[in-house]
């Protein structure tokens, strides 16, 4: 009653949590399966900067681990918000890698009409500040809809995808099939928001409902879900 009186929204952040814990103890949804095991001596780097990005610090971590085991030579990630995520992908590949971040472009208010669950995310975003106020420059941002991106350039060359960007059905289902085109046949993708209710829930059920047809895991305590690229390219190519 205390939060639903003086913070709102952390209320709402409470009851998502609690329905996605309660989700996860019954065996409601994704099954949960690690990505990998890490080798006990790895080292990884996290940027202390946080300008309030959605990743929590658990997410950072395992998303780091999975960066400095898999060593890719190619990440692209959709929505880079902050740039949060951009960061930890940067500080745990070689220079040589190749780091390409998708989001909107600034000041574009005839692209967020479409955009109803987030428009308070992409309004409030700072683009890519974390790695800009850590002097990283390892990366390329890439500007545009998903739904208007061509992923011609990348087609299976992506080692290490992430998928963040707009929650609703139509992004959701778009995002996905196009990052399945560019992933390596080797390659293993990332989407975030997994579990959560109200705006992020389109996001949930299409992940269900396409983990029927080939192997889609959430992380336990995370609402990050992930996918081996193999029989994701497979499936989707026939969409």
């Amino acid at each position: 009653m205390a939060l639903a009186v003086r913070r709102p929204a952390a209320l709402r952040i409470y009851l998502g949590t609690c329905a996605k814990k309660y989700e996860e103890l019954t065996g409601g949804g994704l099954p949960a399966r690690s990505p990998l095991t890490p080798p006990p001596n790895l080292i990884v780097t996290l940027p202390a900067f946080h300008s309030g990005g959605g990743a929590s610090f658990t997410e950072l971590m395992i998303l780091a681990r999975v960066t400095k085991t898999l060593s890719p030579r190619t990440v692209f990630e959709m929505g880079t918000y902050n740039g949060l995520v951009t960061a930890v992908f940067i500080l745990n590949t070689g220079p040589e890698a190749r780091i390409f971040t998708l989001d909107l472009p600034p000041d574009s208010p005839a692209a967020l009409a479409p955009l109803v669950t987030d428009q308070e995310l992409v309004t409030g975003r700072e683009l890519g500040a974390v790695p800009k106020t850590l002097g990283l420059s390892n990366f390329t941002q890439l500007l545009a809809d998903t739904m208007n991106f061509d992923p011609s350039p990348y087609l299976d060359a992506v080692d290490l995808g992430f998928v963040d960007a707009a929650h609703d059905a139509e992004h959701v289902r778009n995002d996905t099939i196009k990052m399945a085109r560019m992933l390596a046949p080797t390659g293993t993708v990332f989407w975030h928001d997994y579990g959560g209710k109200g705006a992020m829930r389109p996001l949930a059920l299409y992940l269900e409902s396409l983990g029927k047809s080939c192997p889609i895991y959430r992380i336990a305590e995370t609402s990050l879900a992930w996918a081996p690229a193999r029989e994701l390219k497979a499936v989707l190519a026939r969409s």
